[in-house]
């Protein structure tokens, strides 16, 4: 890497350090905890808006802990504590991450977590943390389903929601993609490439659904995280 072999060439000093690091437990049959830290040093001397000087410190240190169930991938508990920060007023946010309890792991959960404790609503660190966790618990997630072949849960709507189309690999079209399918005994949804956006009246509560209709004419309801791309 050219960058890299410009830092060692030239000894550049490393003046900041951030850390993240998440690790996921089996708790029950039913559960898995997820725990991540972040850390952040300063790793030279610097001085405060009002010029003095402080020496070389750790400047964030924060916890995250989230139960899950593993039949929905819901948040079924999270707590977090800060036991450092550069503000006093830092110590108290940690109770924010509550308004994430219920959630699920699946697509949207960004844009709702942003929603729920982005911003001044919360603390862009611990936001920062909690985003890093949930792709990581997904990890979690496979590697305790697949601990014993006999108890592997594994359907279809899991292989949709989190590993089709997920990047190029898993592929819905693809060699892995299928291999998994036939070992599951699932059928993957053939979705099409284009299609027009419109919508129907739902057929449970009357309510505008809208969705793609494909040249077939075979209409598919559009949810949140769907990735779409516009013609004109």
């Amino acid at each position: 890497m050219i960058l890299n072999d410009v830092i060692q060439e030239n000894q550049c000093e490393k003046i900041q350090r951030r850390s993240i690091d998440i690790a996921s437990y089996g708790c029950d049959d039913d559960h898995i905890i997820i725990c991540g830290e972040l850390h952040d040093r300063r790793l030279i001397p610097t001085y405060t808006i009002d010029n003095q000087p402080r020496p070389p410190a750790t400047v964030h240190r924060m916890r995250i802990c989230m139960k899950v169930a593993m039949n929905s991938l819901a948040i079924e508990e999270i707590e977090a504590e800060v036991p450092a920060a550069p503000h006093g007023e830092c110590a108290d946010i940690h109770h924010t991450v509550e308004e994430i309890k219920g959630l699920t792991l699946s697509p949207g959960f960004t844009a709702e977590v942003k929603k729920r404790i982005g911003g001044r609503k919360g603390c862009i660190h611990l936001t920062t943390l909690l985003l890093a966790m949930a792709p990581a618990a997904l990890q979690g997630y496979w590697a305790y389903n697949d601990r014993d072949p006999n108890r592997r849960r594994l359907s279809g709507e899991h292989l949709e929601q989190y590993l089709v189309d997920t990047c190029r690999v898993w592929r819905r079209e693809g060699p892995l993609v299928q291999k998994i399918a036939r070992a599951a005994n699932v059928t993957l949804a053939q979705q099409s490439d284009q299609g027009t956006v419109t919508t129907r009246k739902c057929k449970r509560c009357g309510h505008r659904e809208i969705g793609i209709r494909d040249a077939q004419g075979k209409f598919r309801p559009l949810k949140q995280g769907d990735k779409v791309r516009l013609d004109s």
